[in-house]
């Protein structure tokens, strides 16, 4: 079981003025430099597979400093490259002592690529370090800090480089700072580690979803997995989880703990066990509300259906306006003939709100093309009954929808028509 330290001993409480440490040029002389070690869940798995080493330092009164204000010291005295490698060697050989460690498990390393004078030297000292703590550089993940990084180039070659010799790439801070998206091709990363800025919150803001969503899908494409950083709810964790994260990491989880708290073994902590119970149970009542949805949309097509179908085209409009009002989470409703030429005007429901900017918003009239709207094709040429689409932003009212299509026949001539029904998801 995980042990549980204060937030003045994890480095949350900066020491007052009186204890100011008094020079990192100390700590390191007298080898006051620590590793605290922070797990990485997978929760679908119920297991710890990562610990990120996390150095502190030690003030001359036994304070706890923690790693950005160690950094800022060491940069002030001009020690930063000294101090990027004592860091790297206390945190190897601390992971490869830890109690009953898996040998699956891994280390996630900081490399902070401002600090270190020789970057050309890295990729084969890192390798003997790693060798000297009897590790396998298959058990070290090797975080570049993204926002620090300026050379691209160079520091591509180095990841190409500890990739070439075992060692996993992950890329971190990504949606953060300087981070880019162009880096990752450069980088080839195993790992991709979400920021915390995309993590808060994001249970209830659909951009953040959305954002997440879609570097979860170029990490499966690319043979990445996903890290999301920060997790500091429940909320925060099924979210990710739902959104297709596969690790997670967070003081909701665990802090960041010494080595020591690890002596009876390294495994997840009960609060893990709980977290897939509940997100288990969320993910069922997630399907069930979506059944429930698709019955609510089929009662809306099927009522709509039963009157076009005996109607004449020109009296499209008027049974769709007088419908309107039966069904207040239909956002606009318009039908399409076999061409996919828009043959009745858009109704738009009255009570929806319309997104400010109505020069780029505004409902398509009679005549326009819809030949090239995956409602209206993949409907047809695929031959389905009927086709939603993905969550979108609707030109007619600029508020996220999907479209649900069906096709019908008018009684009296029997010709093709297609029904559009814009629902808010």
């Amino acid at each position: 079981m995980l042990q549980t330290t204060s937030s003045r001993a994890l480095g949350l409480v900066p020491p007052d003025a009186s204890s100011v440490p008094d020079s990192v040029r100390r700590m390191l002389d007298t080898n006051s430099i620590t590793t605290d070690f922070q797990p990485i869940f997978s929760v679908r798995q119920k297991c710890v597979v990562g610990m990120e080493a996390l150095a502190r330092g030690i003030s001359a009164d036994g304070r706890i400093v923690p790693p950005q204000a160690l950094f800022r010291m060491a940069a002030a005295e001009g020690l930063r490259d000294q101090l990027e490698v004592v860091c790297r060697r206390t945190a190897i050989r601390g992971f490869s002592g830890l109690h009953a460690r898996p040998d699956e498990l891994l280390l996630f390393l900081n490399l902070d690529l401002a600090a270190a004078a020789r970057h050309e030297t890295i990729p084969a000292d890192l390798l003997a370090l790693v060798r000297d703590a009897g590790l396998l550089p298959r058990n070290v993940a090797v975080e570049f800090l993204e926002a620090r990084v300026e050379e691209v180039a160079r520091f591509g070659a180095l990841a190409a480089e500890l990739r070439k010799l075992g060692f996993l790439v992950v890329l971190d801070d990504v949606g953060a700072g300087d981070s880019n998206l162009d880096r990752i091709p450069l980088f080839r990363p195993h790992v991709i580690k979400v920021d915390r800025s995309l993590i808060s919150g994001v249970r209830d803001d659909f951009y953040k979803q959305e954002t997440l969503k879609s570097l979860v899908s170029l990490s499966r494409r690319i043979g990445a997995l996903v890290v999301a950083e920060g997790i500091e709810t429940e909320a925060e964790a099924i979210s990710a989880l739902e959104l297709g994260a596969d690790l997670l990491q967070g003081f909701f989880l665990s802090r960041p703990q010494p080595a020591t708290a690890f002596d009876d073994g390294v495994r997840a902590a009960s609060s893990v066990e709980r977290l897939a119970r509940n997100f288990k149970s969320h993910m069922v009542g997630e399907i069930n509300e979506r059944k429930r949805q698709h019955r609510r949309f089929n009662v809306i097509q099927n009522r709509m259906l039963l009157d076009l179908t005996n109607a004449q085209p020109a009296e499209f409009d008027g049974i769709l306006t007088q419908l309107m009002g039966d069904f207040p989470r239909v956002e606009c409703v318009y039908i399409l003939d076999e061409d996919g030429v828009q043959v009745s005007e858009t109704i738009c429901n009255p009570a929806v709100s319309q997104r400010p900017g109505a020069a780029l918003f505004r409902p398509a009239r009679r005549g326009t093309d819809h030949s090239l709207k995956e409602y209206f094709y993949v409907l047809l040429d695929v031959e389905l009954q009927k086709y939603t689409t993905d969550p979108y932003v609707s030109l007619a009212s600029g508020n996220m929808c999907r479209t649900i299509s069906t096709s019908f026949r008018d009684a009296e001539n029997n010709r093709l028509y297609v029904l559009c029904v814009d629902v808010n998801p």
